[in-house]
């Protein structure tokens, strides 16, 4: 009976996982749009909590705020995509001229009149199409933004019957509680990462988008946008944030202090914001391994690509908090756990 029931078990998984490959179309925006959710209901927290004297906003008046707020975010940021997509492709081959031009330089540096064949491979490499597809990239969630608000409309709309029907289909189960508490905790984790790391990621974009206008570095605010973005992706993403305006500093300019400037400054920023303001903002509230971030982040990034990796996070959250609240399925939670201990909170199990 145990061998059919892991069988089962294993049988729904894979059904789950093709289920969201052939589906990823559809279930990307809306998974996307939960992430706005979340965004305009953690906005309208805040904005409740602001008091002047004994008034304090009224829940109704923040929850406008953040609409607002997330709309015009979101309109601006369409608005920089759209017109900066034309320019960086326009700019793609002059970025390739100069690329090879950098390269004849360092050889001629080195004292090498004549370049050897590796100069040559170097000359083949083409890095149009690299940009091309980054910028496609980005013009598919811009097409896809109707979609995306269509579903985050509707997400609003059926918000306020979320506990009624949750406590309609408990009603009279003993697992009421345990139910309760799960979608609890996981509500509390998720908008602390999801809020957290927003904020952490604005700021380190914020902070790089002024070094990147210092130093005179071409679409400064779509590169910024692009290190808000890659910030989501644990650990790679920072790398990636700091690589690819470093390499555009080195092939636009003739000399590599823009460049030096540029990844030093980068650098500097994402190992100030990444490993002592977000940790301590963060806390330990996620507990998750290290290990397993980056497993999730391959797992996730080979069904859903770029999207995948942004949700990979939340995602492995969500399973670990299900899977503490189960004797059978606890030793699998204190695995993805970074230190072993499971909190108080997830104590609250069911019984087999």
């Amino acid at each position: 009976m145990g061998i059919l029931s892991y069988a089962g078990g294993l049988g729904l998984i894979s059904l789950t996982v093709y289920i969201m490959v052939i589906g990823r179309d559809l279930m990307v925006p809306f998974m996307i749009s939960v992430v706005i959710w979340y965004l305009i209901n953690i906005l309208s927290d805040y904005y409740h909590k602001i008091t002047l004297g004994k008034w304090q906003v009224p829940v109704m008046m923040s929850y406008i705020a953040s609409l607002l707020t997330i709309a015009l975010i979101l309109n601006f940021l369409i608005g920089m995509i759209s017109s900066n997509i034309v320019e960086v492709k326009q700019a793609a081959p002059l970025y390739q001229e100069n690329f090879i031009r950098l390269t004849t330089k360092i050889f001629h540096l080195v004292g090498i009149e004549k370049e050897p064949s590796f100069a040559q491979v170097i000359h083949q490499v083409n890095l149009t199409p690299f940009i091309t597809n980054l910028a496609g990239t980005l013009a598919a969630l811009v097409g896809s933004a109707s979609l995306i608000l269509i579903y985050v409309l509707f997400l609003m709309l059926e918000q306020k019957y979320f506990k009624v029907k949750l406590a309609r289909l408990l009603e009279g189960s003993s697992h009421k509680e345990m139910v309760y508490n799960i979608i609890e905790h996981i509500s509390g984790d998720v908008k602390t990462y999801i809020g957290v790391k927003t904020f952490v990621s604005a700021l380190t974009g914020g902070a790089c988008y002024l070094v990147l206008v210092s130093v005179g570095v071409n679409n400064a605010s779509f590169w910024a946008f692009f290190i808000f973005l890659l910030n989501f992706i644990p650990t790679v993403g920072s790398m990636l944030a700091v690589l690819f305006p470093s390499l555009l500093s080195l092939v636009q300019f003739d000399s590599f202090t823009p460049f030096l400037i540029v990844i030093i400054s980068l650098v500097a920023i994402q190992m100030t914001i990444g490993n002592i303001l977000e940790p301590k903002l963060m806390g330990n509230s996620l507990n998750l391994s290290p290990l397993v971030v980056m497993l999730s982040l391959a797992l996730w990034g080979s069904i859903w690509g770029i999207a995948g990796m942004f949700l990979s996070v939340p995602f492995t959250v969500i399973l670990m908090i299900i899977f503490s609240q189960f004797p059978k399925t606890k030793p699998i939670a204190i695995l993805l756990s970074q230190d072993g201990n499971i909190r108080p909170r997830d104590s609250i199990m069911v019984a087999d």
